[in-house]
């Protein structure tokens, strides 16, 4: 299958649209696809220009860069440039099989290129990866205007959060959303993060549960309240009882740290900045509970890495990432912050509860796991065949 990703957002740039579309571009290209992605995203900060390179897992990556105010990966004429390559193919007999575009709320260049897209005859499938809040009104006012929702493209998000306004404004368009829209959730390696387990009374810090926590210290991350309500539940058990890391760098960071001083914590909750994937691993050997308190999450990557690993998760009820999980089985979940300090404590003073949810996360296998993940998005993709044949 040929195979043609449009995004604005691509590595280098470090995040959930980025990443993901990475991996499941180099997962294609591993299975035998042959597979490009084509970005405005520039290879290096202040790069500009057209460029192709093939990286080691076998994917094309073309890029048109521009130099724009604040480093934005936007091109004036990015459409242009999709177009002149969707042509090329044409003319090298390398059409596409399908067209995969992705996008967070603003993607110029993706929603620019849509319907070029689907006027070119290509299937389409177009993957939202953030939660568009207030923006979901502006798009169904669009959708009012030029009726976007009835272009013969298969919408799709990594969750149902994300996939509730399209589903809305699909049903209001007169389609139906059971057919034109699909959940197609990030993948992760799952044997990647399934290492062997340092019991507590192995490690360190002594039997303390070990509370972690990866992140960007961004305020949609709501790192803070986090860090409270970590400072919260330590306060309010015995000594030695809980230690915390949150990795990660950004905005926050010395307003967290400040926040830990303040608190006389800074023995027991640790923000040693960002961490690589490799060095996550290390600390998830030796940590319990994994924490998300993002309400914002479309999907969690790095809370599903910590329940492959084998971590219990404490979750925000509202997010994304409680989609996945079952409270009192692999996870607690939490309606609030003052929830999600009890449930901390829970953890820690309630028999046999940490030890069985950890057992239940070491065992079971996860649906996130990349093979399924594939095999959801191939189904993606003969359903967007055949509404590209019957639009």
């Amino acid at each position: 299958m040929r195979i043609l990703h449009v995004t604005d957002s691509y590595l280098p740039l470090l995040g959930g649209i980025e990443t993901q579309v990475a991996r499941l571009a180099g997962r294609q290209a591993a299975g035998g696809h042959d597979v490009e992605v084509l970005t405005t995203t520039p290879a290096a900060p202040g790069a500009r220009g057209r460029s192709t390179t093939v990286g080691d897992d076998g994917v094309r990556v073309h890029r048109v860069a521009a130099r724009v105010p604040g480093g934005f990966p936007i091109h004036p004429r990015s459409t242009a440039h999709v177009l002149d390559r969707l042509r090329a193919l044409d003319a090298a007999d390398e059409r596409p099989d399908v067209v995969h575009l992705h996008m967070g709320v603003l993607a110029p260049t993706v929603q620019a290129a849509l319907r070029p897209v689907t006027r070119a005859g290509l299937p389409a499938v177009l993957t939202v990866h953030s939660v568009w809040g207030p923006a979901r009104h502006a798009f169904a006012a669009l959708d009012r205007v030029v009726c976007w929702s009835r272009w013969p493209v298969l919408w799709s998000a990594v969750s149902e959060l994300t996939a509730a306004p399209l589903r809305r404004i699909v049903a209001a368009g007169g389609g139906d959303p059971d057919e034109r829209v699909a959940v197609l959730g990030n993948g992760v390696d799952v044997a990647a993060w399934r290492l062997p387990r340092v019991e507590r009374a192995d490690r360190s810090e002594g039997p303390a549960v070990h509370v972690v926590s990866a992140t960007r210290f961004a305020p949609r991350k709501r790192v803070l309240p986090l860090v409270e309500a970590v400072t919260a539940a330590a306060l309010r058990l015995p000594p030695g009882a809980l230690v915390a890391t949150v990795a990660g760098a950004g905005e926050q960071l010395e307003q967290a740290r400040r926040a830990v001083a303040a608190a006389g914590l800074a023995d027991v909750v640790r923000l040693p900045g960002r961490m690589t994937p490799d060095e996550l691993r290390e600390l998830y050997r030796c940590a319990d509970v994994f924490v998300a308190p993002a309400v914002q999450d479309a999907f969690g990557i790095a809370a599903l890495e910590a329940q492959a690993a084998g971590l219990a998760v404490v979750s925000r009820s509202q997010s994304g990432v409680a989609e996945r999980l079952t409270d009192g089985v692999d996870a607690l979940l939490a309606d609030d912050d003052a929830a999600m300090a009890r449930a901390l404590e829970r953890l820690v003073t309630e028999p046999g509860l940490l030890d069985r949810i950890v057992a239940h996360n070491r065992a079971h296998a996860l649906a996130a796991d990349w093979p399924q993940v594939l095999a959801a998005t191939e189904d993606a993709y003969a359903r967007a065949t055949k509404l590209a044949e019957n639009p």
